[in-house]
């Protein structure tokens, strides 16, 4: 185990690129909400409906479709970091 996270430390010390794929991944993420955010309001000043059952129908399917982008960037963000980890690991010959 102590290997483990001295081959870790040494990883991520050589290559940066690990913190800025998980960085890049969450601030995707929260740049989506915020988008997310804007349109259902844009969205919302111009309905005329104050039925609830009208708005949800409405949202729905468009938060869905922000909430899978978000969750593509995660994944995406986390196969960068894990490509990134695995060719540093390679390059130091690290078992």
């Amino acid at each position: 185990m102590k290997d483990f996270f001295l081959n870790f430390t040494k990883i991520l010390e050589t290559n940066p690129k690990i913190y800025w794929s998980v960085i890049v991944g969450i601030a995707s993420c929260l740049i989506l909400y915020i988008a997310e955010i804007v349109h259902i309001q844009n969205i919302l000043g111009q309905m005329n409906s104050q039925e609830a059952t009208v708005i949800r129908a409405v949202i729905d399917p468009i938060a869905q479709r922000y909430q899978w982008s978000r969750v593509l960037f995660i994944v995406l963000a986390l196969i960068w970091s894990n490509f990134q980890y695995r060719k540093t690991k390679k390059m130091l010959n690290l078992a």
